[in-house]
């Protein structure tokens, strides 16, 4: 197992994520692309371009994806955050094509998921160069301290976040790092620290897939049953709708409990969207 030593452990307690892990090898990474362009051709185009339920939780349609999220170099360190028994909650593609003015706003995770407690990690995996130039995740450091802030939707035009989200609430903006990452490498984050990532200057596409983990005890409070992934142990609370994995990429068995995941996805995401702006207007 090479999971996290406890330096490092305490870094990402402290300052609310930790980079570069290594995860994939040269030769998984060029398996993966290779994958991810078959997918997009079978699906008839670039994926970012496609209908968004394609950027979500495409690991139950593909198989290639639903390995990348098992990848021991990941769920190893992982488990030194969370524990022995893993759900994967969702997957998520965030690729920017060269030259696109794509961005993300400051924002946490936690906002619209609905779980709890928050002890949700995110390991944000780099399929591509991730430069200075290309767009990299910035994390505002120890902004996870405080918990959840106040975040308003709608309000970011060009965003690769669904809602158009920004963090209204102050945070401490004065001490904040880049991520930049090698293929193969990944970033992990606290589910409440505050990130963004700007535009793709580059001449190459940013490609990264976001796979967002949480321990079995971890529930959704919100009024949706939501599916997950069992990834790692078992499991022994019945929080979540086990899914299984895909045996035929983009089969219609898989392709019809991916449409049913996302409708589910979306209702949640919904709801706690207006419970947030909800209890933002009270303030």
């Amino acid at each position: 197992m090479s999971g996290l030593n406890q330096e490092q452990i305490s870094q990402y307690r402290s300052d609310g994520y930790l980079y570069p892990c290594d995860g994939l090898t040269a030769v998984q990474v060029s398996s993966y692309r290779q994958s991810l362009a078959e997918t997009e051709q079978r699906l008839g185009g670039p994926i970012m371009s496609l209908d968004s339920k394609y950027r979500h939780n495409m690991h139950l349609m593909c198989g290639w994806l639903d390995e990348l999220a098992r990848t021991p170099a990941i769920l190893d360190k992982v488990e030194s955050l969370v524990g022995p028994n893993i759900t994967l909650y969702t997957s998520r593609m965030f690729i920017k094509p060269a030259h696109t003015e794509g961005f993300a706003a400051w924002h946490q995770d936690s906002t619209y998921f609905a779980l709890r407690p928050h002890d949700h990690v995110t390991a944000w995996v780099a399929l591509s160069d991730v430069t200075l130039e290309s767009g990299p995740l910035e994390f505002a450091k120890g902004s996870h301290i405080r918990g959840q802030l106040s975040q308003k939707s709608k309000m970011v035009e060009g965003s690769v976040n669904t809602a158009g989200q920004i963090v209204v609430d102050w945070f401490d903006q004065s001490q904040t790092e880049i991520a930049v990452l090698s293929p193969g490498q990944f970033s992990l984050h606290h589910t409440c620290v505050v990130h963004q990532s700007g535009v793709n200057h580059s001449n190459e596409a940013r490609i990264g897939i976001a796979l967002s983990y949480i321990s079995t005890r971890t529930q959704n409070v919100g009024s949706v049953h939501m599916p997950a992934t069992l990834v790692r142990g078992k499991d022994e609370h019945g929080h979540f709708d086990f899914q299984p994995q895909p045996r035929v990429d983009l089969g219609p068995e898989e392709t019809a409990r991916h449409d049913s995941s996302f409708q589910l996805y979306k209702k949640n995401f919904n709801e706690q969207l207006e419970l947030h702006e909800a209890r933002f207007k009270a303030v």
